[in-house]
């Protein structure tokens, strides 16, 4: 099986503009939505490749100039770029990412994506870990990364404003989440549960959570009525079973 194209990606959205009587917390009507939600811009980076890229929504300046909130330059690129690859990471990407970008492309009338396999590292973090917090700010910090790019005050209000000098300093910040998101990634990848891993390298003579070759079976996993060859990874040190059960370790475990 061919190694799989693995893109990191992260998302930046704004807020929606209302009509609200207080400033208190209260629940807005759809009927008070002033100025509809939109994506300001994307970073991805392919796993292992040099180099960060984006699209924001200053890059087509004719559609900019007629109105700064207009992001389908930026869905258009990003729906492409997606459909090309075989998983996507994200962080939270299952639940805001993914869905987020779903819904501008519906809006905006381009076909669905394809099926693409998806690994979230905060499924992955919540699962595996019991830690202070599972926020890849929080995640960087901890494992010697650093931490996010810190955005100067009122940011995404500027943006709203139409400030292109404020757009691009939020694909820097963009940026900077996607290669931190990277980094968290290759640290919790040997603790990626099989059932998630498999589908990125296959079964074969291969680790299924990083595609190396360098393998060494150590000992056997058995299940309640199965039982497998249980392998570690010697380049990421993940753990993992064969798919297919061992028939002759399993029958004798069966006494037959």
């Amino acid at each position: 099986m061919a190694s799989p194209r693995i893109l990191l990606w992260d998302l930046e959205t704004s807020p929606n503009v209302v009509a609200k009587f207080s400033l208190r917390e209260e629940y807005v009507a759809h009927t008070n939505l002033l100025q509809e939600r939109y994506i300001i811009c994307a970073a991805w980076k392919e796993l292992g490749a040099k180099g960060t890229q984006a699209v924001a929504v200053t890059d087509d300046p004719a559609r900019y100039r007629k109105t700064p909130h207009d992001d389908k330059h930026v869905v258009t690129k990003l729906h492409k770029v997606l459909s090309e690859v075989d998983v996507v990471v994200a962080h939270n990407g299952d639940a805001f990412d993914s869905k987020w970008l779903n819904g501008r492309i519906l809006f905006h009338g381009l076909p669905p994506l394809p099926p693409i396999k998806s690994v979230d590292t905060l499924k992955i973090a919540r699962r595996m870990f019991n830690l202070n917090s599972n926020r890849l700010d929080y995640l960087g910090k901890y494992l010697g990364f650093g931490g996010k790019k810190s955005t100067p005050p009122g940011l995404w209000i500027d943006v709203l404003k139409g400030d292109a000098e404020a757009v691009k300093t939020m694909v820097a910040y963009n940026k900077r989440d996607v290669e931190l998101l990277e980094q968290v990634f290759l640290k919790l990848r040997p603790y990626m549960p099989d059932l998630n891993a498999h589908a990125l390298f296959g079964s074969g003579a291969v680790c299924p959570k990083c595609g190396s070759k360098d393998v060494q079976r150590r000992g056997w996993h058995a299940s309640v009525t199965q039982v497998y060859r249980r392998n570690q990874c010697q380049a990421c040190k993940g753990w993992f079973r064969s798919r297919k059960a061992d028939a002759d370790h399993t029958a004798t475990m069966r006494g037959l």
